[in-house]
């Protein structure tokens, strides 16, 4: 399965709906990290980041599982946003 936030083909770690609205709420954000692919980023407005969190904290993507490839999970520990499942 790709990978949920840059699609790469190999995504095989799962991280709980929980901790990746952690991760938000301390501010991981995809669209500031640079971790979503170009041919989607050009779609991106200037609200887009603000709403991914809001989305991920409190809407649709707050109550789903996330499907991370090893690169977008890696900066979300980097970050400091330790990924507990």
């Amino acid at each position: 399965m790709p990978c949920d936030i840059c699609s790469a083909p190999h995504a095989t770690n799962i991280v709980t709906a929980k901790t990746m609205s952690r991760a938000a709420r301390l501010g991981f954000n995809p669209l500031t990290e640079g971790l979503i692919p170009a041919k989607l980023a050009i779609l991106a407005t200037p609200d887009s980041a603000e709403e991914w969190t809001h989305q991920a904290i409190a809407g649709l993507l707050s109550h789903r599982d996330w499907n991370l490839c090893d690169t977008c999970r890696k900066r979300i520990q980097d970050s400091e946003f330790r990924i507990q499942n």
